[in-house]
């Protein structure tokens, strides 16, 4: 099965203090929504990308365009879900990756086993998380812990959906873990920010981080 790309990347980034809109912030020399769109690009298993942009998010849309990498596709900017269910209804049925646009280290390989584990699973949603033991190695600050099977995990901002379903109420989810930095690196703050260049910096000596 092949699924479409979706990159949300239309919101305010408002916990972020930086001069840029967050999606063209710098991450290693490249601003984060290139480095998440070459990801979804260089996965076998997505037939195209698209960005979601919003009218906070001007640069983005300008940036995005000029590139042959993704297609556009504009939202009104009320929020993540909100914006989200608007373009998968703009875009029409089909299965849905959809990525936060903060995810600088996204690498092709994680999104290549959450897309197994939905063809295997055969239930309309998946959620990727990671251990809350890996935030907090890395030092990072969650904003939603979910507790499954007794253990904790946060919400990685990777999500697979039947975008035929958008409009239910409720469709039946399945969790995959991911225990790998370039997953769980959501760039909010300026310290997620040093993270996220400490790891890449890391990448560069060892391409298999």
């Amino acid at each position: 099965m092949k699924f479409i790309g979706l990159v949300m990347a239309g919101g305010r980034g408002s916990r972020l203090s930086a001069d840029v809109e967050k999606p063209m912030l710098s991450v290693g020399k490249m601003p984060m929504i290139m480095r998440v769109v070459s990801a979804l690009n260089r996965s076998p298993s997505i037939c195209k990308a698209y960005v979601a942009v919003s009218p906070h998010t001007p640069e983005t849309k300008r940036y995005v365009l000029s590139l042959a990498a993704a297609s556009v596709v504009d939202t009104p900017g009320f929020d993540y879900h909100d914006d989200m269910r608007y373009a998968i209804k703009k875009l029409g049925n089909g299965c849905f990756v959809v990525v936060s646009a903060d995810l600088p280290l996204l690498k092709p390989g994680t999104i290549e086993a959450a897309t197994a584990a939905y063809n295997a699973r055969g239930k309309p949603s998946l959620t990727v998380v990671s251990p809350l033991r890996l935030f907090e190695e890395l030092g990072l600050d969650p904003t939603w812990v979910l507790e499954i099977g007794g253990e904790k995990f946060v919400p990685c901002g990777i999500n697979i959906l039947d975008g035929a379903l958008i409009d239910e109420p409720y469709m039946e989810e399945s969790y995959f873990v991911v225990d790998d930095p370039s997953a769980c690196v959501n760039v909010n703050t300026m310290h997620d920010l040093s993270v996220a260049e400490r790891l890449i910096n890391n990448r560069k000596d060892n391409p298999s981080l």
